[in-house]
């Protein structure tokens, strides 16, 4: 009788895993937050760091939040999961936005 291989474990399901994928954006999100505030404290280079360092990053994470909004509220999730994803995805968004324009003013 031929033998029938197992079944391997998948060496990229960590990389698979969407919500590890959220909370590994959200982190760095909180880093480049912090560092843009204490950056964004100097009145020459504010303008710039705004406009060359932290408009494209919200752009960037703005899509990444909406990419993992679409991801995260498929069919296969509980209306309440749904629910939880879209507000907490929305909340970042807007958090960035409101965070950059409050840095600028």
């Amino acid at each position: 009788m031929a033998e029938i291989p197992e079944q391997e474990a998948d060496p990229l399901a960590r990389f698979r895993d969407w919500r590890g994928f959220l909370l590994a954006a959200i982190a760095v999100n909180a880093l480049f937050a912090y560092g843009m505030t204490l950056g964004a404290d100097h009145p020459q280079a504010r303008i710039w760091n705004l406009v060359l360092v932290w408009l494209p990053f919200n752009f960037i994470a703005t899509t990444v939040y909406y990419a993992m909004l679409v991801r995260l509220t498929g069919p296969e999730r509980t209306p309440l999961a749904r629910g939880f994803y879209r507000v907490l995805c929305g909340g970042l968004i807007v958090a960035n936005w409101t965070l950059m324009l409050r840095a600028g003013a």
